[in-house]
């Protein structure tokens, strides 16, 4: 059965931060290491010893399973002796955790239920609490479910989907309090796989290519189709694939996706260890990297506080949430959008185009598995062009995996089968390209609305710190403060000059002319070696 589950298109922006795992010189399967990287030796060149053996294997690329060995050594030469053995297997990599977990040690935990490392690594909740959205508690907050000492949210938590302790297997998510595999994937005897590219379900479970043949887009072939490459069997866009970004093997990390063939962190958040932080709410992370707020207080707009969560703002463990749009507090604090579920109203819902077909947002007029309608699947030999299983696709359409696209206008399938457009980017008569009004930012250059964005407030790179929003392309502050240093927003930047800006950084700091001893009554008005109270220095205090 083939399938093509259009997930919606990613809203955020995305900012670059370092690839967190190496590339391998060669590529494993899918949940394997690379293989051996040792090769063939040749025959001694005097005729008296054959080749050396062949090196040791390299290590597994995601950390899966250890490398395979080397090539087995040399044929002997003409009257020699035959080379050694084989090199010996190489170690497995680093494992590579899938968002939400993180890296901890060797093991990849949920740090905002894992009571042993709860909010950071190490962090451990003592016998009578729980982990309760990344801070020790005594109970859990609004829906979720005490399971030991974790609160959960059991319908979209991939080890305690439905009930507590009823885990997630064969690389399922949690969607709606059920095992499913994620948009674009099939569950093929109980383990999700891309039928788009996997050489042993290639376009449908079961349907293995030939020795000499890939999986191109869905269908065995001799080779790849431009821009896609060869990986393990695969013909993957490196610029967009998450286990192969940049290069094959490179995976992602927690969080990241890969744009551009970078792996990056969504926009406006920072990459804060092995984990992407929004430092504008992160208790953990408030203002900048590991820079913990306090008991009773809350990260708001980059400051620690105890006065409280904004208006129509709920707080969450430390963060201040709006439910009402949120889609890791939809509704309630830990209640988690799942399947590309966007949180409209406080509700989890699909986006407008797609529907919500056994816990995933899908594209009823093209999808071959709810071809029409949720259930609807297309056989092996059809295709879904709107809304109906065919034979064939119409004019003006491709089969893709399965399903009838324009190449023209299709994010997941911009100009060729397979090439997903990233960073923000609409597909524009099959090129990838950002929305009009936005500039590219960053390293990779990722669409950013500058009129929006508190890191490039006006132009690429000129930053609202803590305390800090972005209106209208320009830095503003909050009641109470007043904005110190930063550049003047230049609204009217095009792209053309958005890799200048780049160059240079400025930052507009919020502060309390009341408090601050650095800015105490006016910006710069520092106070040596005393306090700031209502707007004066006072010595030695």
């Amino acid at each position: 059965m083939k399938s093509m589950l259009r997930p919606a298109r990613t809203l955020t922006m995305l900012f670059t931060v370092g690839v967190l795992a190496l590339a391998q010189t060669q590529c494993g399967d899918d949940d394997e290491g690379g293989g051996g990287s040792g090769g063939k030796k040749d025959a001694g060149s005097d005729g008296t010893t054959g080749g050396s053996g062949g090196t040791a294997g390299s290590g597994g690329s995601t950390g899966g399973t250890a490398g395979s060995g080397g090539s087995t050594g040399g044929t002997a030469g003409s009257g020699g002796v035959a080379g050694s053995d084989a090199g010996d297997a190489g170690d497995g990599g680093p494992p590579t955790c899938q968002s939400p977990e993180t890296l901890c040690g060797t093991s990849c935990v949920n740090l905002q239920t894992d009571a042993a490392n709860c909010g950071a690594c190490g962090t451990a909740c003592t016998s009578t609490q729980v982990c309760n959205l990344g801070l020790c508690d005594t109970v859990c907050s609004g829906q979720l479910t005490k399971c030991g000492s974790s609160c959960v949210d059991t319908g979209s938590d991939a080890n305690h989907c439905g009930a507590c302790g009823t885990a997630c297997a064969g690389g399922k998510i949690c969607s709606n309090a059920a095992c499913v595999c994620d948009a674009g994937q099939t569950d093929c005897s109980g383990t999700c796989v891309n039928t788009a590219t996997s050489p042993t379900h290639c376009g449908a479970c079961g349907t293995a290519c030939g020795a000499n043949q890939v999986c191109n887009a869905g269908t065995c072939a001799a080779g790849c189709t431009a821009p896609l490459q060869l990986c393990a069997g695969s013909c993957v866009d490196t610029k967009s694939d998450a286990q192969n970004c940049g290069a094959c093997g490179t995976a992602c990390g927690n969080g990241l996706t890969c744009i551009n063939g970078a792996c990056a962190c969504p926009a406006g958040t920072l990459a804060c260890g092995n984990q992407c932080a929004d430092t504008t709410i992160s208790f953990q992370h408030c203002g900048a990297c590991n820079n913990k707020c306090g008991a009773g207080e809350a990260c708001v707009n980059g400051t620690c506080t105890n006065q409280g969560c904004p208006t129509q703002q709920t707080l969450c463990g430390g963060t201040c949430a709006k439910l009402q749009v949120d889609p890791a507090n939809c509704g309630s604090c830990g209640n988690v959008c799942t399947g590309g579920q966007v949180c409209n109203s406080g509700t989890c819902a699909c986006p407008g185009g797609t529907t919500l077909c056994s816990g995933l947002c899908v594209d009823l007029t093209n999808n071959p598995s709810h071809c029409g309608a949720c259930g609807t699947t297309c056989s092996s030999a059809q295709v879904c062009a709107a809304s109906a299983c065919a034979a064939s696709c119409p004019t003006g359409t491709t089969d893709c995996n399965g399903a009838c696209v324009n190449l023209q206008t299709n994010e997941s399938n911009c100009g060729t089968c397979g090439v997903t457009c990233t960073g923000g980017r609409e597909c524009n008569a099959g090129v990838c390209a950002c929305p009009a009004g936005d500039l590219e930012c960053g390293t990779p250059a990722v669409c950013t609305n500058v009129q929006k964005s508190p890191a490039n407030c006006g132009a690429c790179n000129n930053k609202c710190g803590p305390g800090g929003a972005c209106n209208a392309g320009v830095c503003a502050c909050g009641t109470g403060l007043n904005a110190c240093g930063g550049t003047a927003a230049d609204a009217g930047t095009d792209a053309g000059d958005a890799a200048a800006s780049d160059a240079g950084s400025s930052v507009v700091k919020c502060v309390n002319f009341q408090t601050d001893p650095q800015n105490c009554g006016a910006c710069g008005n520092a106070c040596e070696g005393g306090t700031c109270s209502a707007g004066s220095c006072n010595a030695g205090g």
